[in-house]
């Protein structure tokens, strides 16, 4: 049945495109991946627009179960929104994956789980900081996620591992892609302590400026609360910040040592808005207290 599941889920991501929330809304007008597959492909055109029909040449069912085939050989796991495995909390969001590709262990997912991100380009301040947290915390049984980006991720990622803890990776590009360039011995050392990375993108799919957005939100979506160590005016990780408040999960931020300070004074508006302030890892610890640890 799951199985079943991917082929018509990898159909509609082709047809309407990885992250369009029209999935959702076609699913629950037919009643399932496979009853939209069924409708569609028997004629019934209503719910598309000029360019899906456009596509319906190229996209077939055919190519859907090569995809699989392809995965199967190459050790990706792939799972649908509604299998066991898909993690929990993701699937509570307003555009959840259709379907993600993975190696590794989702289930690290089913404990306290929290996202920690930031900028591509940390303060000596922020780095010592960041790993510092990420080995409290990650200590306490609690997967910490991250973007697999150069900076604050990769600190959390390498922090993780240099210490035996969990960690998950989402990916803003095909699974088997190598991006950052450089970043495959680290994806393997993460799924060797127990944890996982992602991603909801086609294998060999290449990062594009827009697939970061995308990343972003599956970042806020899987874990209860987010984290920003770092971030310019301009920086991803306030967009995953944003999405963990449209999402009621907690957001966290490390105050800018120098106020304003430029590279830093992309907190200062979530911290107005009532983000909580992160000065050591009791500060996040203490809002799950009682709750999950």
């Amino acid at each position: 049945m799951t199985e079943k599941m991917d082929r018509y889920n990898l159909w509609l991501t082709q047809l309407f495109g990885t992250a369009n929330p029209k999935i959702h809304k076609v699913n629950a007008f037919y009643g399932s991946p496979a009853k939209t597959y069924e409708a569609i492909s028997s004629g019934d055109h209503s719910v598309l627009d000029r360019n899906e029909l456009k596509r319906l040449d190229y996209v077939t069912i055919d190519k859907a179960d090569r995809w699989l085939d392809y995965c199967d050989r190459t050790g990706i796991s792939v799972c649908s929104l509604g299998s066991p495995e898909y993690p929990k909390l993701l699937a509570e969001i307003y555009d959840p994956p259709s379907l993600l590709y993975y190696r590794g262990d989702l289930s690290c997912l089913d404990v306290l789980s929290l996202t920690f991100v930031g900028t591509r380009h940390p303060s000596p301040y922020i780095m010592k900081l960041c790993s510092r947290i990420t080995r409290d915390i990650g200590s306490l049984d609690i997967t910490l996620v991250s973007g697999m980006a150069h900076g604050v991720d990769e600190c959390v990622h390498l922090s993780c591992v240099m210490n035996g803890l969990r960690t998950v990776g989402v990916l803003a590009c095909g699974i088997d892609v190598d991006y950052p360039y450089g970043s495959k011995v680290l994806r393997e050392q993460i799924v060797m302590n127990g944890g996982a990375y992602m991603s909801e993108f086609l294998p060999n799919t290449t990062p594009t400026r827009d697939s970061f957005n995308p990343r972003n939100r599956i970042l806020a979506g899987l874990t209860r609360g987010t984290a920003i160590f770092q971030a310019p005016m301009n920086s991803g990780a306030l967009i995953t910040g944003a999405y963990a408040l449209e999402e009621g999960r907690d957001v966290f931020c490390v105050p800018p040592p120098i106020l304003f300070k430029s590279g830093s004074e992309g907190v200062c508006g979530l911290l107005e808005d009532g983000a909580i302030p992160i000065f050591n890892h009791d500060d996040i610890l203490n809002e799950y207290r009682g709750l999950y640890i």
